[in-house]
């Protein structure tokens, strides 16, 4: 990677330094963000990321952005390149920023830049399993990926890292599982997977590519409330985030299998190659 890493504006890819760099916007601004993960610099499921990203945007800002799947997936290219990333995997950040003042007609600004890297090509099964804790608390628009979700979610990895752990299971005050930070979490009981219905975590892309996982591997899977209570009685937690598939290895003194998660990541080559573009 280059010194000064760079970011690209409104399809225009800048020297991090340069004065016309949103800083500010990005500390203050409530902006709406994809991650999209990347194999050899190749955007994965660009489409259905930023559909995702432009329904909350809709949603909260009362217009959907148009946004151009084929230029951003460019530029996400070009930014890879530009700053000399790894051609494994990568995960780039989409933000989109609203404007200044109350004018809802206006389009967002698209702001790109490289998140970390990894060790994996695409969508895989992370080798090491991780230790979770249960945090309960409760985020404004909760499933929409916002600039306050990403906080919260980053401030409750360091809780659990802080605790001796990795991830952080999130459940609300009623005490449901909702999620793991911006991600859905699905529980294995008896050979079919179980995950929070979309009432009480919205639809995201990487929920559909469990679901197209499952498919391609013969799991049954279904949604439904999950109370947080149930977590120690299931056979497996599985988390499906940006990089790929987490099989949770325990939570306090609940330890779980990973037999599910084993016939997964044999598909999740598929699931990688069917979203390249």
């Amino acid at each position: 990677m280059t010194g000064t890493p760079h970011i690209c504006l409104n399809g225009e890819l800048l020297d991090g330094r340069d004065e016309r760099c949103p800083t500010h916007r990005l500390l203050h601004t409530n902006y709406i963000y994809a991650a999209v993960n990347t194999a050899g610099h190749r955007p994965l499921y660009p489409e259905k990321q930023l559909a995702c990203a432009a329904a909350s945007y809709g949603k909260l800002y009362g217009k959907p952005p148009r946004l151009d799947a084929d230029r951003i997936g460019q530029d996400i290219a070009a930014l890879l390149d530009a700053d000399r990333m790894p051609r494994l995997g990568n995960v780039a950040y989409v933000h989109l920023l609203p404007p200044d003042g109350a004018d809802r007609e206006a389009e967002p600004d698209i702001l790109v830049t490289a998140g970390p890297s990894t060790i994996y090509r695409g969508y895989e099964l992370i080798s090491i399993r991780p230790k979770a804790v249960l945090t309960n608390y409760e985020i404004p628009f909760c499933g929409h990926r916002t600039a306050v979700s990403l906080a919260a979610s980053r401030y409750m990895q360091g809780f659990a890292e802080r605790a001796g752990c990795h991830i952080a299971l999130h459940c609300n005050r009623a005490g449901q599982l909702v999620s793991c930070g911006d991600y859905p979490v699905f529980l294995a009981r008896d050979g079919v997977l179980l995950t929070p219905p979309t009432e009480t975590f919205p639809a995201c892309t990487e929920r559909e590519l469990m679901w197209r996982a499952c498919v391609l591997a013969g799991i049954p899977v279904a949604e439904r409330p999950l109370s947080a209570s149930e977590i120690p009685g299931a056979d497996e937690v599985m988390v499906f985030n940006h990089t790929g598939l987490q099989s949770v290895l325990s939570l306090g003194s609940c330890y779980f299998y990973n037999l599910l998660a084993l016939r997964l990541e044999r598909v999740l080559r598929t699931v990688t190659e069917e979203g390249l573009r």
